[in-house]
């Protein structure tokens, strides 16, 4: 297999008995839903993976330009958003389903990973507004507080703060 962004040839990496393929600048290419074994900075393979891939150099490249997937050569991969904070966009094959991640989106990954009580709060506040967060304008030192908050305004208000500072 090779880079989509570059052409170079894809390394296999072994970690804890899944393999991956990796790129000289940092990208990895993962298998149908092997992403999810990597994915949490709590689960040892994702540390490990991240580890190596910081070791790799990166390359300018425009990760804008849509990408072929490195094992179904001809299929374009889909860009979307790989949680519904939407802070880290990653290419997902059509047809293997595999994933693309460029240099720097597996930290981004780990970097806005929520708990399982943030995103059980983030999934009720998305039910409940029909798959929309409620945004409000960021404050500033000078905007009057309100005191009387609860706690799931102030979570759902932080990870919306988390979304818009990672764009």
């Amino acid at each position: 297999m090779h880079c989509p962004r570059t052409n170079a040839s894809l390394e296999p990496l072994l970690i804890g008995g899944i393999t991956v393929y990796t790129s000289a600048q940092g990208g990895v290419f993962f298998d149908n839903s092997q992403i999810f074994k990597f994915s949490s900075p709590e689960l040892k393979h994702g540390q490990v993976l991240l580890k190596h891939l910081s070791e790799h150099s990166e390359s300018e490249y425009d990760v804008s330009l849509r990408i072929n997937c490195p094992k179904c050569k001809k299929i374009v991969m889909m860009r979307r958003y790989f949680s519904p904070v939407k802070a880290v966009e990653i290419d997902e094959c059509p047809g293997c389903a595999g994933i693309w991640l460029d240099s720097g989106e597996l930290a981004k990954i780990h970097e806005n990973h929520l708990t399982p009580k943030e995103r059980k709060l983030l999934a009720h506040e998305m039910a409940t507004n029909h798959g929309f967060i409620t945004i409000k304008s960021p404050t500033s030192r000078f905007t009057p507080t309100n005191k009387n908050k609860s706690a799931h305004e102030t979570t759902v208000e932080n990870l919306v703060r988390l979304a818009l500072l990672s764009l």
